[in-house]
């Protein structure tokens, strides 16, 4: 079946609130529509969600990206995505959201035509996942506020957002520890602290008696020998999320034992990469977490579906959906609370979307 039409537009979604981390504040998504079009009519969804500085993207360089990739996939039968996916990636190097997008909207479709659900395609292990919820930088008084509606609202998983100072953050820690207790928490830096800065915070958080669930990219993403350091000297599992992109990058982390978890982005990964980088983690008996970057349910559809087939993650991170404001887009998942649920779902993600 070949595919007839590639096309990329502009995808602005606004935010319920300013999302703030350690890299900066976002007030909407600028995000980019996919579309993959077969002869047969068959149309894949896929979403693009740049962030200049994690990925180097930006709304307007992904979609040149993907119109220079329309002479490459146009005309090509889908059938054979693997070998198209990988042409794709030799036609233009780097722009991993841009990638990523086309890889979903390519698998869609593909699922679609064959009506075969991605989240069977990926091995069909389970149908239902459950996320966190994340916190942005604020307050102590704010974050525990923010964490207290987020339980209520039923989420039992929380991740904090840190960064600020070491006095700052453990603060807000602690605040989010006093109003729940008995939530499974987790700190996310993006790069936020220096090795010690990231070791002396989870000296203070056990001495305080506090638990966390994982210590997420601790330093700057090229310092492996730095996550190393934060590894070998605090009480908690710490994870890479900016470090890992490719499966290139696995190997890095693997071979430098600078991780006990690798994140998983489809958004930067592309679902080919997503793949690969699975394979080399559990081969090195390396956790798994899956994550998200702000898209909408028609990115995020495709890591669901990729975490219930997989069945391997034991940290999910799919929570941007619930950072959007709502709008009309049918399939993808069921969502009732931080469960995701795949069961029913139609062939590829399901997604049908009409602006």
């Amino acid at each position: 079946m070949r595919i007839t039409k590639l096309s990329a537009e502009p995808f602005d979604l606004p935010l319920i609130e300013p999302f703030i981390i350690a890299t900066g504040r976002k007030d909407a998504a600028n995000n980019v529509l996919v579309r993959v079009e077969l002869e047969d009519g068959t149309v894949g969804f896929g979403e693009v969600a740049p962030s200049p500085y994690t990925t180097g993207d930006t709304q307007a360089t992904s979609i040149a990206a993907i119109n220079h990739l329309r002479s490459v996939v146009e005309g090509r039968d889908v059938e054979s995505w693997r070998t198209l996916l990988v042409d794709t990636r030799k036609a233009l190097r780097h722009q991993f959201a841009a990638h990523s997008g086309v890889e979903i909207a390519v698998l869609d479709a593909w699922g679609k035509m064959a009506g075969v659900s991605l989240h069977q395609f990926f091995g069909g292990v389970k149908t239902e996942v459950e996320t966190d919820y994340t916190l942005s930088l604020g307050t102590p008084e704010e974050t525990a506020k923010s964490a207290a509606k987020a339980v209520k609202q039923g989420f039992n998983k929380i991740k904090i957002k840190v960064g600020m100072t070491v006095a700052v953050d453990f603060a807000r820690v602690k605040a989010v520890h006093e109003v729940c207790p008995d939530a499974d928490l987790a700190l996310d830096a993006n790069q936020g602290f220096s090795p010690k800065d990231a070791v002396e915070l989870a000296r203070r958080i056990e001495k305080a008696g506090i638990e966390l669930s994982l210590l997420e990219q601790p330093v700057r993403r090229d310092d492996l020998a730095g996550m190393r350091y934060v590894r070998e000297h605090c009480g908690f599992l710490v994870g890479a999320d900016e470090t890992v992109f490719t499966p290139e990058d696995a190997i890095r982390v693997v071979r430098e034992e600078a991780a006990d978890v690798i994140n998983i982005k489809v958004a930067k990964a592309g679902l080919v990469g997503a793949l690969d980088i699975a394979g080399i983690a559990r081969a090195a008996n390396i956790s798994l977490m899956i994550g998200c970057m702000m898209e909408s349910k028609i990115g995020l559809a495709a890591s669901v579906h990729l975490a219930c087939g997989l069945g391997c993650f034991t940290h999910c991170d799919l929570d941007s959906v619930y950072l959007l404001q709502p709008f009309e887009c049918e399939g993808g998942y069921h969502q009732v609370g931080p469960v995701f649920s795949v069961e029913g779902v139609g062939a590829g993600t399901g997604i049908i979307y009409q602006p």
